[in-house]
């Protein structure tokens, strides 16, 4: 699978080890063993039972029913629902359907703020074993990624353009959104690189929010945040299904004078029986079937030095794992759903 960098370009790299990068390039030399990026129990478990909740449910089970699957799987018990104010609404139905499942969630309190460092510690506090994003600002999903205690996945990536489906975006870029996703005019100007400390993410976020209220789209808004954070060399980490939607993504951000490396799911091609995951056990038994790598994706991205990373459609636990590791703020572009065409909220309406 291709794995994308600013320095080399792109190539194809079939070997478990990925020792078929170009020499010198300080983003793939001397990368890890698979069994050296998943050396702990803690590591191996979440990309095994992601592994089996993706066969289970494959083209079946909607993103919810998989997270409530995997929560099962993993053992948890007690799961927090993060959101900002305007997705009240969304974030209670999660915790109906989550509640009806068996499994105890925690909200925030309500108030007219949004509150990411507060709605993590107030988790760390409950004692929630995982945490769902039900739909928070372009930067607030960030800060709290950064700062919760535990394993993150996205449910909803709040889009208000779109109605909370990002992805419509990518699939119009060249078409009614071409003008303002390609409009570099009308946002700010870069301002210099001002780190990933919680209080340069946070003002970003404040004044990407206040300059696009509920008028663009997620992406326009993604653009924007980057800008204001300084950030020029952004990361992509993304599924091999929705590979077309990240080669539009990459050439929208290059378009907007930024410079992208990005890592596919199944880079290094390591099959699943690696992991122990028999055949009844793979979306298609028999054939061979390579792992969903997501350690291996963040490392490649913390070696590129990447400044942003955005997650592009990773499975349920398999974006949990690549965001936690990752060493740059993350965004969230697209939460895949292959039963509601990635348009995750459509399952609580």
């Amino acid at each position: 699978m291709t794995v994308e960098c600013a320095e080399c370009s792109s190539y194809l790299c079939r070997t478990g080890s990925i020792d078929a990068a170009p020499d010198g390039c300080p983003m793939h030399s001397a990368f890890p063993q698979f069994s050296d990026l998943y050396a702990t129990e803690e590591c191996k478990r979440m990309a095994y039972e992601s592994a089996l909740v993706e066969a289970a449910g494959y083209c079946r089970w909607t993103r919810l029913r998989e997270i409530v699957e995997l929560a099962n799987h993993m053992g948890h018990t007690c799961l927090g629902i993060a959101h900002c104010p305007e997705m009240t609404r969304e974030a209670s139905h999660v915790e109906q359907v989550l509640r009806q499942s068996g499994i105890d969630a925690a909200l925030p309190p309500a108030t007219d703020r949004c509150s990411p460092r507060e709605q993590a510690e107030l988790f760390e506090t409950l004692g929630t074993q995982f945490n769902v994003i039900a739909g928070m600002c372009t930067g607030h999903d960030s800060v709290f990624i950064r700062a919760s205690h535990v394993p993150v996945t996205t449910l909803i990536v709040s889009d208000w353009r779109l109605h909370h489906n990002p992805v419509a975006a990518l699939y119009t870029s060249r078409s009614y959104l071409r003008s303002v996703l390609y409009d570099t005019a009308r946002r700010s100007p870069r301002q210099p690189f001002r780190g990933w400390d919680m209080s340069a993410l946070a003002s970003a976020a404040e004044r990407t929010r206040a300059k696009a209220g509920k008028d663009w789209c997620r992406i326009e808004e993604i653009l924007e945040f980057a800008q204001l954070l300084g950030a020029q060399h952004l990361g992509m980490t993304f599924c091999v299904g929705l590979r077309n939607e990240a080669a539009i993504l990459s050439e929208l951000l290059r378009a907007n004078g930024f410079t992208v490396s990005s890592a596919c799911c199944k880079t290094g091609a390591v099959p699943k029986e690696a992991l122990g995951i028999g055949e009844s056990q793979k979306v298609r038994p028999n054939q061979p079937e390579m792992i969903c790598n997501s350690l291996a994706q963040a490392e490649l991205l913390n070696r590129a030095g990447v400044e942003l990373a955005l997650v592009v459609g990773q499975c349920v636990g398999h974006d949990s794992a690549t965001m936690a590791h990752l060493a740059a703020p993350v965004l969230p572009v697209v939460a895949k759903d292959r039963v509601l065409a990635h348009n995750t909220v459509a399952a609580l309406y």
